[in-house]
């Protein structure tokens, strides 16, 4: 009974590791790499008036505004037509974004709106003024309150630039109540930021993972020993490491360059055409995993679009803005994220894989099933970046 079990086991475990890699590369199919609905808010002096900025997705507005059976149905209003939502989109601000200073509310009145463009799309942008902010203040208080409504606004980048003070924070859902107090160190708490966000970033970007992962499918079956006519594992080579190390080295080498000259101005490319490249990168290097006839370097491939990757991570550290403070700091850090955020996904991708897959057979089923489903995957991917 024993044996028959585990002739039953083996059967399934392969096609089940080959649809488990599938789900991974699919779980955000019907999304583009990054996320959307983000807001920006900052926080500035004037004339020793607090001045606060808020920033808006147009196709969130239906969120914002709490329109019944809009949000999904209809398309974002035209931006001739944002001023006439000017005052409801005023009423929805001041009910939940509140602020206090050192415990004094700071009423927001109403200065200005206007229409901004940012990477992901058309934003309306209302000014406020406030209070006046005491020269001996010691916190802040900021309750971003939107998510409580509807969690579909996404993240909120957040920036405050008080006499000496600079510091930066993203609101989510679990941490739309945030205080920030004055006068105390904040380069350790920034960097640490910059890490945290970083990590998010490939995590959350599919795109990224799948052209990575995909590039390291064929080195992850290096790693499963060969087994013999009589049933005993072979020896293995250590080709496998050196493979899966000159991968993942040329990609970081590789972005890191092209997101340090993109943040430096450098280099600059319309997202549409970077998210698009990098749905191509996933493209071929599925097809290269399901071709035998031309012999490829997966390194220099990894190497030559992690040129183009690097730009898209430049992208996603714009939504959060480097402090102008800690510059290298935090570019180091939020690179550094990337890098802790891709090593856990590989692991995580790479374990299962090394316990479940032995054969040879299976070997060459995981990368066939595998580099099919993300190959259909990033051409869904390509055609919506496309016609965007």
């Amino acid at each position: 009974m024993k044996d028959q079990i585990l002739r039953v086991l083996s059967t399934i475990r392969t096609p089940l590791v080959a649809l488990a890699f599938i789900c991974l590369a699919g779980f955000s199919v019907s999304a583009l790499a990054h996320q959307t609905g983000n807001s920006y808010l900052t926080l500035t002096e004037n004339d020793n008036r607090l001045q606060v900025e808020l920033d808006f997705i147009v196709r969130d507005l239906d969120n914002l505004l709490q329109t019944p059976g809009q949000a999904n149905d209809s398309p974002p209003p035209a931006p001739n037509k944002l001023q006439s939502l000017q005052t409801p989109i005023t009423d929805a601000i001041q009910k939940s974004l509140n602020i206090t200073i050192d415990g004094r509310p700071a009423v927001l009145e109403f200065v200005n709106q206007s229409v901004v463009v940012r990477n992901d799309g058309l934003y309306v942008r209302q000014q406020f003024k406030s209070i006046t902010i005491p020269a001996d203040t010691k916190f802040i208080l900021v309750r971003y309150e939107f998510f409580t409504q509807n969690d579909k606004l996404g993240r909120a980048f957040f920036k405050l630039f008080l006499r000496e003070e600079e510091m930066s924070s993203v609101f989510d859902q679990s941490n739309s109540i945030q205080r920030f107090t004055l006068g105390e160190a904040k380069r350790w708490s920034t960097i640490g930021l910059f890490t945290k966000e970083g990590a998010k970033h490939i995590l959350e970007g599919a795109d990224h993972l799948l052209f990575l992962l995909t590039l390291l499918l064929p080195g992850l079956m290096l790693t499963i020993r060969a087994v013999s006519a009589t049933g005993e594992q072979m020896p293995r080579k250590r080709s496998a490491e050196k493979f899966v190390l000159k991968v993942v080295t040329a990609f970081t080498l590789a972005h890191s360059i092209t997101l340090a000259f993109s943040v430096f101005g450098w280099v600059n490319l319309p997202a549409k055409y970077i998210e698009s490249i990098i749905a191509l990168s996933i493209m071929v290097s599925a097809i290269m995993n399901l071709q035998e006839k031309f012999q490829f370097s997966h390194w220099k491939l990894a190497f030559l679009f992690g040129l183009i990757h690097g730009l898209g991570f430049a992208n996603g550290l714009r939504e959060l803005g480097l402090s102008s403070a800690y510059f290298l700091e935090t570019l180091f850090a939020f690179n550094l994220g990337v890098e802790l955020g891709q090593v856990f996904a590989v692991v995580l991708v790479a374990a299962p894989v090394l316990v479940l897959v032995k054969t040879s057979a299976a070997k060459r089923r995981i990368i066939k099933y595998g580099s099919v489903g993300v190959l259909l995957i990033s051409a869904i991917w390509l055609i919506q970046r496309l016609s965007t």
